[in-house]
């Protein structure tokens, strides 16, 4: 009994040696809510609206973890844009693997920041 379970805690350390990491990047949308203002004549209809502004931000956090860890204006929605996996980790502040549908589906990479960067 005593041999069977060494072999199997051998095994088990050994498995370790095989695991990779892996972790998802997310591109969130962050939008300022649109707010009409009243018209001043009620007769009158609603002032167009300008299509509201937006970021859009990389970050290995989703859109509803997103708000809890990085401060959000309470203008501000959170959506989710795209992701995609990447195998490796993310300590010592690496970079985030890049998008591999980048040229088809998403918009410049010089448009996606990164959290808290001093870019707009």
């Amino acid at each position: 009994m005593r041999l069977l379970s060494a072999a199997l805690i051998l095994m088990t350390l050994q498995s370790f040696s095989f695991a990779k990491a892996e972790y998802r990047v997310f591109v969130l949308k962050l939008t300022k809510k649109e707010i009409a203002a009243p018209p001043l004549d009620k007769n009158q209809p609603p002032a167009p609206l300008d299509p509201p502004d937006f970021r859009l931000i990389e970050s290995t956090l989703d859109n509803i973890q997103y708000p809890y860890y990085y401060s959000v204006a309470p203008d501000e929605e959170i959506t989710y844009y795209t992701s995609w996996r990447c195998r490796g980790r993310t300590d010592n502040f690496k970079p985030h693997c890049p998008n591999p549908n980048l040229a088809i589906t998403s918009p410049a990479k010089d448009q996606i920041t990164q959290p808290n960067s001093t870019e707009p």
